[in-house]
């Protein structure tokens, strides 16, 4: 079987996903599109060369419906250039690289962009499982039940937790106080405001202009929070619980874009591989606790090509809510130092189709600045799943 190489891997800054957000004017196809045309251009192709854009969108709904990848490629490339969208939910990115790398293992293709967009100030999460708004009971039922409308849309025997509850139960199965997810959620904050500040996303993030100017970082990080801070906010899923909106990830708009290659490629386009994909896995988990996949998925990921824990030098593991980081660092035993470097989802945000793709970018560039050899992504995915990527530098 061929290599699957990484020639590129570029990101917009995360907005935050509100009306009021640096890019809630940007149709999240124009987002998109700024992202891969830079792709391009940093390696002097022309956009006839790639033979498919593979995107994740975790909310393939109005302004991202109509296969958005499609869009963004005719936008972005030229109507010669198709494209498909894939929903993994959370997991969309890092599906789409995995798609990407696949077709290219395969000797089916050659040169491949992967990656993922959300704009969930303008689509917002939730609204591609709305109950047919064409009946008046069931808008009864969109203004009234909130979260668990969803479930109104679903088989009955097929009902789901809402993310939160199933974060309050994590959080309570490995006896986290609320504190210690707070102290978590503050880190995050920290390491990121220090990688932001010392320039360390800077090669990994294309700069957008907006109405409001030129957005060149990314907008959720909170320089002011404090662990004491923190602790002032309400349970925001249950009475009295312990998950907080500074506990969770943040509701976030943004895209990634990644340029995978064969060995033709690289040698026909005379371009520059940067790391190699060595292996990627898919779980299934439990349906109730549901954001475990990470803990499950990382050891199954590992023995496939034969490595162990102490084998990866970095780990990006998304940061839905504090409670599954740390419950992933326990089971598996992961040496914190190594664990999300410069701050995750509490901190950047999680644009949802667009994280798995947003951790590879991050993961590659801080492989490169610290010289290291091989990292590792992972995300909980809602409804039970768990995604994981390994990547190597070459």
């Amino acid at each position: 079987m061929r290599e699957a190489y990484i020639v590129e891997a570029l990101r917009t800054p995360l907005g935050k996903g509100r009306k009021d957000g640096a890019f809630a004017e940007i149709h999240p196809v124009d987002l998109a599109t700024i992202v891969v045309k830079e792709v391009i251009s940093r390696n002097n192709l022309h956009s006839s060369a790639i033979e498919d854009l593979i995107f994740g969108c975790a909310t393939p709904t109005g302004e991202q419906g109509f296969n958005v990848a499609r869009t963004i490629a005719r936008k972005a490339l030229g109507v010669e250039v198709p494209g498909t969208q894939v929903n993994r939910l959370c997991g969309s990115g890092a599906e789409a690289v995995d798609i990407a790398s696949s077709k290219i293992k395969s000797n089916s293709y050659d040169l491949l962009i992967a990656g993922g967009v959300e704009s969930m100030s303008r689509v917002p999460m939730g609204s591609d499982m709305l109950p047919f708004p064409g009946e008046l009971s069931n808008i009864w039922k969109i203004l009234t039940m909130g979260p668990k409308v969803i479930n109104e849309t679903l088989p009955k025997d097929s009902a789901v937790n809402s993310m939160g509850i199933s974060g309050e139960l994590i959080a309570e199965k490995y006896g986290f106080t609320r504190k210690e997810l707070d102290e978590f959620s503050y880190d995050s904050h920290v390491k990121a405001a220090n990688a932001t500040e010392k320039g360390y996303f800077e090669k990994e993030i294309v700069r957008v202009e907006t109405s409001k100017g030129v957005i060149k970082k990314d907008e959720g990080i909170r320089k002011s929070s404090s662990v004491e801070k923190m602790g002032t906010l309400p349970s925001a899923f249950k009475k009295d619980g312990l998950i907080t909106a500074a506990n969770s990830s943040q509701i976030t708009d943004g895209a990634a874009a990644l340029l995978l290659a064969s060995d033709e490629a690289i040698k026909k386009y005379n371009i520059k591989p940067r790391a190699k994909i060595l292996a990627s896995a898919v779980v299934g988990t439990d349906v109730e606790l549901q954001l475990t996949g990470p803990i499950t998925v990382i050891p199954k990921v590992l023995n496939k090509i034969g490595l162990k824990i102490s084998d990866i030098d970095l780990f990006e593991i998304n940061e839905a809510f504090a409670s599954v980081v740390l419950a992933t660092i326990k089971e598996l035993d992961l040496p914190k130092e190594k664990v999300n470097v410069n701050g995750g989802a509490i901190a950047l945000g999680h644009p949802l189709g667009v994280s798995g793709a947003r951790l590879l970018v991050t993961l590659l560039h801080e492989l490169e600045r610290r010289n290291l050899k091989r990292g590792l992504v992972s995300l909980c995915i809602g409804g039970g799943q768990g995604i994981a990527i390994v990547i190597e530098r070459v």
